[in-house]
């Protein structure tokens, strides 16, 4: 890998600003100064710091956040905020995207990558992926209803049913839904297909990725090796 590349890959800097580092002088290779931003380097085996930092390369990265209400998933928008502002720089300037999305009003589990290939066996249709949904209705469903959402409803403008759900009542007004779809706004929708409204909306999982419990609202941390492989 390029030395140039290498930078920018673990650190905000772009490109340019990496190959000005490095011509320099600001970085060091096996305690050695380089200045030809075009040097070949070995992310596994060679010791690489920028002003003394050492820098760490990561091909990837894969990141659980906890969405509060306000975000929007997009890496960008001239309106709202996204969940990328909630993201140290280092992550941010990477641009990762979400696998997924969840509607500004609808919080809970988001997972972010910029590893294309991971990111499509999570939001495929064809990999029935199951996410799991805390959802509080404006009205009880009734036992018909809950068998008509898990046998698969119409949705406004749309012209085949629903797949398959499952559903499970945790309280008056309060359920646990599974789909393993991602159509626009879904859950609101097979809501009111039902004659009901949703009020409030939670990811609590994505396939086997269920969100930490001790991430607080606006929160994120790396996935873990193992939670990285049920996607791999």
């Amino acid at each position: 890998m390029r030395l140039d590349r290498f930078i920018s890959k673990c650190t905000t800097m772009g490109r340019a600003e990496s190959t000005k580092k490095v011509r320099q002088g600001n970085i060091t290779v096996n305690d050695k100064t380089i200045t030809n931003p075009q040097t070949k380097i070995s992310p596994d085996t060679d010791s690489i710091y920028f002003n003394d930092k050492k820098l760490v390369y990561k091909e990837f990265i894969y990141i659980m956040l906890n969405k509060p209400m306000g975000y929007i998933c997009s890496t960008k928008d001239d309106k709202n905020r996204t969940v990328l502002d909630l993201l140290p720089e280092e992550y941010a300037a990477r641009e990762p995207f979400s696998c997924g999305r969840l509607d500004i009003d609808t919080t809970g589990l988001v997972l972010l990558t910029d590893n294309g290939k991971w990111s499509h066996k999570i939001t495929s249709p064809k990999k029935k992926c199951f996410k799991t949904y805390i959802v509080t209705s404006h009205e009880p469903l009734t036992k018909e209803d809950m068998t008509q959402l898990e046998e698969g409803v119409m949705l406004d403008n749309d012209d085949k049913i629903t797949l398959p759900a499952i559903i499970k009542e945790l309280e008056d007004c309060k359920y646990e839904l599974q789909i393993c779809e991602g159509r626009f706004h879904q859950v609101k929708r097979m809501f009111e297909a039902v004659g009901n409204v949703v009020v409030a909306l939670h990811r609590s999982s994505i396939g086997e990725i269920i969100l930490d419990l001790e991430l607080d609202s606006g929160k994120h941390r790396e996935l873990t090796a193992e939670e990285i492989s049920y996607f791999k």
